[in-house]
Parts: C-alpha cells; structure tokens; sequence
C-alpha cells in the first residue's frame, strides 16, 4: 500500500510514518515546518521526520506545503491512502492569526479533498480532526467538582451526537469544524473513502511540546528546568484524557482496512486516560522527582472544563482501544526529554 502522510513532521504524522512504513507499506511525508513559525523554534518539528528517515530509509519526505496543489497531485495520484494530518493546530494561536488559521485548516483540507475526487477517488482518506470542533457546548453538560477533578455528573463521556452549533469554538474551530464536514460531505456527496476523527490530547515522546500545544511534554519540560507554570483557570482540576500517537497510528490503519464513508469518530484515551492538570503535576513528580511550581491565570477561550471522549462508537466499529495507559505516556515524555537535554538539544 502506498500512504501520502501530510504534516508528516509532526506527532501524529511522524509516528503514522514510522506505524506504516515498518509494516512494510511505501510511505510519503509532506510538511513545510510551518509549526516553527506558529510556536517559535521549540515547536521545529524538521528533526522529528529526520529520525523517522533514519530510522526508515524507505520513507520518501517533501518540503511542501498541503496549499501547493502543483505538488501534491502527483503525490496524491500515487496514494492508495492519505492521512491528513497537516493543520495550524493552536486553540489560542488561532485568535491571532484567523486568515492563516482558515487557509491552513479549511481551505488546505478542500484542495485536498478536490484531489482526491479528481487524481484518486478510490484512495481512503483519513483527516485528523479534534474535540474543538465541538466548542465550549461540553460546558455545558452537568458537572461535579471533586477534590482534584471536576467530572462528568452521571456520564460516560462526550460522543459524537454533541451538537456542534451555538458556542464558542475560536477560529480554529471553526477551521477545523469546516474541513471536518467538507470531509464527511466528499463521503456523502461523492462517495469517497472518507473518516473523520475528533482527537483530543494526543501525546508521545516526539512531541515538540511549547505552552500552546502538547501540555503533557510542556508540564513534563517545566518541571525538569524548574520554572514555573501558569494554570489557565478552573483552579487546576480541569481534566482532558490522553492517547498515545502510537494508538491513534494504529487505529487509522484499522480504518484503511475497513474505511466507512463519511463517517465520524470520537478518539481519545478514554475515562481510563483522564486526568486532571492537578491529578498530572502528582504523576509527573513521581516520574520525574521534580515538583512543578504553579501560579493561576484566567481561562482560554472556549476551553473545556472537562473533555473526556465516549470511545463507544469506535469499539463497536473496530474493537479499537488505547493500549498505551497515561503513566506510560508520561513516563515515555520523561525518557525522551532527559536524552535531549543531555544532548544539548
């Protein structure tokens, strides 16, 4: 199988490279480095995919950018499947640049969508979406406050039957919530192999984690320099769950083997995989032997008091779970943070 990986240089990308190309599959990554100009040199993900072609010879990398239709089609023509997971990816970030946000997210996922339908109809194509597109509307649902955790009162999770209308997403999204659904539209309307996967906090070692993006290797790099970290409201105890990017890879490989039109998935690590800002600052010090030093900031935008992901959905379609549990992640975030920081990097 031939796999055209776009943002092939980040978290997602690179381990969906690394996934495929060891499992014998010839594989293309796409990535114009852009998350460096987003988020500063700390976010330069071009290291990541040189790991990834040093240690997979096979893979084929293009500098490029996902708006550059001359060099995509042929790349896409070759595809038998495409994931897609190139994006402006900063909630917050989006507030500042919406223009770059909308082109980046929107109108980069419809140019390739038009590709698809006109160079490679019978390819699948997955897109990388996220909970965001959701707004703040899971605010909404009735919580509890707990000693370290606001919750769920009486719920499993968020699926996908929240509605996606009438709050307050920020221009991310509402960049991603509109490629979310010309994706599910291509599915529909033109029969493409289309899926849509709403993800929550992916994390990995891999990750180039800055304040903005990647918490969970963000808190894990304060707490080994000693700095201090600001908590954006809810005094600490709002909680997210987490997946590893190795579990997601591994999903979309299920997806391609049975992909289902149109359709859309809630993914994240689950009620097993939460935890809250507070419940982390715990588990990182145990892992670590560091204490984080936290001040409190007002709340972000739109951000989710709780977002825990109902993975009935994508169970009953594919028998799919996380395998990788949260100390795991974290512990993996640890190791790869200590070799860089003794490499000088």
């Amino acid at each position: 199988m031939r796999v055209l990986v776009t943002g092939g240089a980040g978290l997602v990308g690179s381990e969906c490279c690394r996934h495929f190309a060891g499992r014998g599959h010839e594989v293309t990554s796409v990535d114009n480095y852009s998350r460096a100009t987003f988020f500063g040199s700390e976010g330069d993900t071009s290291s990541t995919i040189a790991a990834v072609c040093r240690d997979h010879p096979g893979v084929e990398h293009h500098e490029a950018d996902i708006r550059d239709v001359v060099r995509l089609r042929p790349l896409v023509r070759q595809a038998d499947l495409v994931i897609h997971t190139a994006a402006q990816p900063s909630h917050s970030r989006s507030i500042e640049i919406p223009l770059e946000d909308f082109s980046v997210n929107a109108a980069g996922t419809l140019g390739l969508l038009e590709l698809m339908r006109t160079e490679r109809p019978g390819a699948v194509f997955i897109y990388c979406s996220t909970n965001k597109v959701y707004g703040d509307r899971p605010n909404s649902l009735p919580l509890v406050e707990k000693e370290t955790r606001f919750d769920y009162d009486g719920l499993e999770g968020v699926d996908e039957s929240m509605s996606l209308d009438q709050c307050l997403h920020t221009p991310f999204g509402v960049s991603k919530t509109a490629a979310d659904l010309y994706v599910q539209e291509y599915g529909r309307l033109h029969g493409l192999k289309t899926g849509v996967f709403r993800m929550g906090c992916i994390a990995g070692g891999a990750a180039k984690a800055t304040p903005a993006h990647n918490w969970e290797g963000y808190f894990m790099q304060v707490a080994l320099a000693g700095t201090e970290l600001t908590i954006h409201g809810y005094r600490g105890k709002q909680v997210r769950d987490v997946v590893h990017a190795r579990d997601i890879a591994r999903l979309f490989e299920m997806f391609a083997a049975a992909p289902r039109p149109g359709e859309v998935y809630n993914i994240g690590g689950g009620r097993a995989n939460s935890i809250s800002l507070l419940e982390s600052f715990e588990l990182i010090e145990r892992i670590s032997g560091r204490r984080i030093r936290s001040r409190l900031g007002p709340p972000r935008e739109g951000d989710h008091i709780v977002y825990i992901t109902d993975l009935g959905k994508v169970r009953r379609h594919y028998g799919w779970a996380p395998a990788v549990n949260l100390e795991d992640v974290f512990r993996e975030i640890h190791g790869y943070l200590v070799r860089s920081f003794a490499a000088g990097r």
